[in-house]
């Protein structure tokens, strides 16, 4: 029995001194991977941090940039409206200009139309007035006074022409027209002749045209020479001087 204690005992401790052994290995073992995991773990927290500091540069670095071309954006769009201010009032004061002048030339367009309308009322009242005094004229007068009227105007017509100076007037044409209110008789036409021929070196026939409307006289166009010797354009002039008497 005590052979056995003997024999047991050395296997015993030997036992316990290996598990004791083992038990160190594995403790330093398993203390090495902790220290390794733990210093792995400090190392990848610290590569975290760096991480999450650059990400949180990065964050202010794009919030700064955001800001400023926020900034400018805001400026440019400031600027921009502003432009489109300044445009629209430069605009509105062509447009308000534009306004005004065609205004201006509506209202000189009336004043011209009105003075042009009153030009025309006066001319159409004279050609009234004329027209009325050689109504009130025949009426008045009878038809032996106005043929002796008309001979008369004739005979005044003929010696102003007489009392020309031969060349004293340049025609030209020798394209001619009679208008008279009365037949001429041949010793009128005859004269009438020869003084065209004498002043004026035309050789024209007188062949009138017969016109009541002249009263009395007559009118005639030698080329580029036209004279009016009638009543009616007396009373024309009778109108005109009326006007300038009445407008002193």
């Amino acid at each position: 029995m005590d052979e056995i204690v003997r024999y047991i005992v050395p296997i015993v401790v030997i036992h316990v001194i290996a598990l004791a052994v083992l038990v160190l290995v594995i403790k330093k073992l398993l203390l090495g991977d902790t220290r390794r995991a733990i210093s792995s773990l400090r190392q990848v927290e610290t590569e975290v941090r760096k991480k999450e500091e650059q990400i949180r540069r990065d964050i202010e670095l794009h919030e700064k940039d955001f800001e400023k071309k926020k900034a400018a954006a805001e400026a440019e769009q400031a600027a921009v409206l502003k432009e489109e201010q300044k445009k629209l009032a430069t605009l509105k004061d062509q447009t308000l200009a534009e306004a005004r002048k065609e205004a201006d030339r509506i209202v000189e367009e009336a004043r011209n139309n009105e003075a042009k309308f009153r030009k025309q009322l006066a001319q159409d009242v004279e050609e009234k007035a004329v027209d009325f005094g050689g109504q009130v004229f025949k009426l008045v007068i009878s038809e032996l006074v106005n043929e002796e009227v008309n001979r008369r105007f004739i005979g005044e017509l003929l010696d102003a022409l007489d009392e020309i100076e031969s060349g004293a007037i340049t025609v030209d044409g020798d394209e001619a027209e009679f208008i008279c209110s009365h037949p001429l008789s041949d010793e009128q036409k005859g004269r009438f002749r020869e003084l065209l021929k004498e002043k004026f070196g035309a050789d024209v026939e007188v062949n009138e045209k017969i016109d009541e409307n002249l009263i009395a006289g007559m009118s005639f166009k030698l080329g580029s020479l036209e004279i009016d010797g009638s009543l009616l354009n007396r009373f024309k002039e009778a109108v005109q001087e009326v006007k300038k008497s009445t407008t002193v």
